[in-house]
């Protein structure tokens, strides 16, 4: 079967980009008309109208995608009736026009343009090129591409499946109509539609025409804008979706209709539909409109409250219905669920909000132009501290205030990007500054050396070291003169894994990956070694299958035969280690107890694993997969009285010393049956037969593993040097990375 992304699939490359270019257009467009229908009666720009129309496309193909008809079909019915509404008003809506400022100089207009037009041309040949960037070619186009493919959601819960995706939802008809190359357009196209609404909020605010021309330049030409924008992650898309809240919100303060109030809400909603942090946007919002208003003004505050609920709530409907988290997949400490592990959820914050050795000192340095948090924002942002000078004035503090507010979600996660929402303010800012202190031609200066020095080919001159951004122009690629596939084997090398599953395992077969594999190249299903609890008990099933010599220890518990109608085993004491259990065996005599189908397991914490502690698996355990608290347990309620004797639990825990109680259930409640269980250690022996068989009855038919020095290395190693004990047959591999069939 051939992939859904192979030039095969067109006769040339004029099919190929008409159909790019046909998907975004499509979505855009839809987008536009809905947003003209919703604010027909009420003066807005056309970023406005594209922002509020955005957000209403995005709900209605959730929609559709819930009914399972987001298909071609579904989203061409969708336009007509959009096409047919809006032709039958006759009209959009009405033009608002901001107040006008001092006009900018010639220099500052060609100059400003010219930096604006090589990079929008820059980006756009970006953006028509094939899918390279890590998320996107992993989740935000995975998704996408799963979606379009099954014409719906799939039923699959991971960490990635749960996170908002109002963005997404918009790529999903461009995805339909031009593959991915469409989904990136549809992105770029909030960029581009970000150097207006700049203009407007300048305008609003009273700053002069050159530096909000300065200002749009210099976020505009920044390396993390440029590679973000232009590829099919959410970033740029949620910095339009803040600044429209923004923009919305100071028309409402001069012109006081409640109107506006709601489509803030709108827009301030659908920030968080893009992305969790988004949320700030509405809480600001909020804070804004109390603010102005000088104490708390219920009917407006519900107003854009209400609005942005609406937006916001699929997503927090589908995580609490799906996950009975409705934030999942984080806050798993007050939602405890089977799907995600606390330890995950701390292990990622940990590594997200970490400076990754960076001095606190050096940070700015690393953010402007070194590239340690994943990106640069550009040189010209060294002379921020001089964009102090603008809290002289009242747009210079309000710029200063909602940077400083938007930029606080960087803390908890360092990547440059994340920056980005408060960029466009500072950049304001700095550009205010200038304006108003320092001869014009220095805003030029600024504007030239932001431009030059961002540039993909002169910024290699002088950070040869990698950081991420553009890296190239393929104008060749973007035209299809190089065919898709040449164009992403000589770049990409990831795309030889994702053509290796995809060629070598059927429709239908899932793969359990301990790498990171491009899911928006294969039809596949695939779960990487982290993205839910199941993934996480897989990759520790297999790890510990590897390490063949560790120890494990039996308690072993006996007491006075007696008829008791459950066992719960405790432990009184805190201790910063792990419980783990790979088996509990009862016994009556000499006899082992099986299990019955009627037994009911509880357990606290992850009461959903403890059916591990039961299969007769020594590779499988349960964990409580966070430090031992006083008073955990692991309990079992029996369809009856059974005669019990004694109980066996296989521990490596039991190595620290900690002590265990075991209580028996009988008629007048639980009683203490011992709390001085003999401890003997055992070998693990030889699992890796039982490894595989628990992956393969978890529904996985093949393991993708890299036996390189990173990551799970060592564990794939391990595999492709002992295929024949894990019970595998090497089906195919690329370099490193070896693919397996379990037997």
């Amino acid at each position: 079967m051939r992939a859904c992304c192979e030039p095969g699939d067109y006769n040339d490359r004029l099919p190929i980009l008409f159909s790019i270019l046909c998907g975004a257009f499509f979505t855009l467009a839809v987008a536009w008309m809905l947003g003209n229908i919703c604010l027909r009666r009420l003066p807005v720009p056309p970023a406005i109208a594209l922002a509020v129309g955005a957000a209403a496309e995005s709900s209605m193909v959730f929609l559709l995608l819930v009914c399972g008809v987001g298909n071609r079909v579904g989203f061409i019915l969708l336009g007509a009736v959009c096409l047919a509404v809006f032709w039958r008003l006759g009209r959009g809506a009405a033009r608002l026009a901001d107040p006008a400022q001092a006009g900018a100089d010639r220099v500052s207009i060609y100059l400003a343009g010219a930096a604006l037009a090589f990079y929008g041309a820059l980006y756009l040949i970006n953006a028509l090129a094939p899918e390279l960037e890590p998320d996107a070619r992993m989740y935000h186009l995975g998704l996408t591409s799963e979606y379009v493919r099954l014409g719906g959601f799939s039923s699959r819960v991971g960490f990635y499946e749960m996170l908002p995706q109002g963005l997404e939802m918009l790529f999903v008809p461009a995805f339909a109509f031009g593959k991915h190359s469409a989904a990136r357009l549809v992105h770029c196209a909030f960029l581009l539609a970000t150097v207006p609404l700049m203009w407007r909020i300048g305008r609003r605010l009273g700053l002069p025409e050159a530096a909000v021309l300065a200002a749009a330049a210099l976020y505009f030409c920044a390396p993390i804008v440029g590679i973000t924008g232009t590829s099919a992650y959410t970033d740029a898309g949620g910095v339009f979706f803040t600044l429209a809240t923004f923009y919305v919100l100071l028309v409402w303060r001069d012109t006081r209709d409640a109107r506006y109030l709601a489509v803030a809400g709108i827009a301030a909603g659908f920030c968080y539909a893009i992305k969790f942090p988004g949320g700030l946007v509405a809480i600001l919002a909020l804070l804004y409109v109390v603010a102005v208003e000088r104490g708390i003004h219920v009917r407006r505050l519900a107003l854009l409250t209400g609005t942005a609920l609406v937006v916001a709530m699929p997503w927090i409907l589908r995580d609490a219905i799906m996950t009975g988290n409705p934030v999942a997949p984080l806050f798993n400490w007050i939602f405890p669920n089977p799907y995600f592990h606390l330890s995950m959820e701390k292990d990622l914050a940990a590594a997200l909000g970490s400076l990754w050795g960076v001095p606190p000192w050096r940070v700015p340095y690393e953010l402007i132009v070194g590239g340690r948090f994943g990106g640069t924002i550009g040189p010209v942002f060294f002379a921020l501290p001089l964009g102090l000078l603008a809290l002289r004035k009242r747009a210079g503090r309000l710029c200063w205030m909602a940077a400083a507010l938007l930029a606080l979600p960087w803390f908890w996660n360092t990547g440059a990007r994340f920056l980005m929402p408060a960029l466009p303010f500072l950049a304001m800012a700095l550009s205010l500054a200038v304006a108003i202190v320092l001869p014009r031609q220095v805003l030029w200066a600024f504007v030239a050396v932001q431009a030059v020095a961002c540039w993909p080919q002169i910024f290699g001159l002088y950070h040869p070291a990698y950081t991420w951004r553009m890296e190239r122009i393929p104008w060749k690629a973007a035209l299809r003169i190089q065919p898709e596939r040449d164009y992403l084997e000589s770049v990409l090398p990831a795309y030889g894994v994702a053509r290796l599953v995809e060629d070598n395992t059927k429709p239908g077969e899932r793969v359990f990956s301990l790498i990171s594999v491009p899911e928006a190249y294969t039809d596949r299903e695939v779960l990487e070694f982290w993205h839910s609890a199941q993934a996480d008990q897989l990759v520790d099933t297999l790890r510990l299958a590897a390490a063949q010599n560790d120890t494990l220890i039996d308690v072993s518990a006996q007491w006075t035969p007696r008829e008791i109608r459950g066992l719960r085993i405790r432990v009184p004491q805190a201790a910063p280690v792990e419980w783990q259990i790979h088996e509990i065996t009862l016994f009556s005599g000499e006899n082992p107890v099986s299990g019955g189908p009627q037994w009911e397991l509880r357990a606290w914490p992850n009461v959903w694993e403890l059916p591990l502690a039961f299969d007769g698996n020594r590779a499988t355990r349960w964990r409580t997969w966070e430090p031992v608290r006083a008073g955990m347990y692991v309990e079992v309620d029996f369809d009856g009285a059974l005669a019990l004797s004694g109980a066996v639990m296989t521990s490596p825990t039991a190595a620290y010393a900690l002590p265990f109680e075991f209580y028996g259930r009988e008629h007048d409640g639980w009683h203490l049956l011992t709390n001085r269980p003999v401890v003997m250690p055992k070998p693990l022996g030889n699992v890796r037969m039982s490894a595989t068989r628990a992956v393969r009855g978890a529904g996985f038919r093949y393991i993708l593993v890299d036996n390189g020095n990173e990551g799970n290395g060592a564990l794939g190693a391990d595999i492709v040097g002992r295929a024949a004990e894990w019970g595998l047959e090497k089906t195919a591999e690329n370099g490193p990375v070896v693919l397996f069939r379990i037997e």
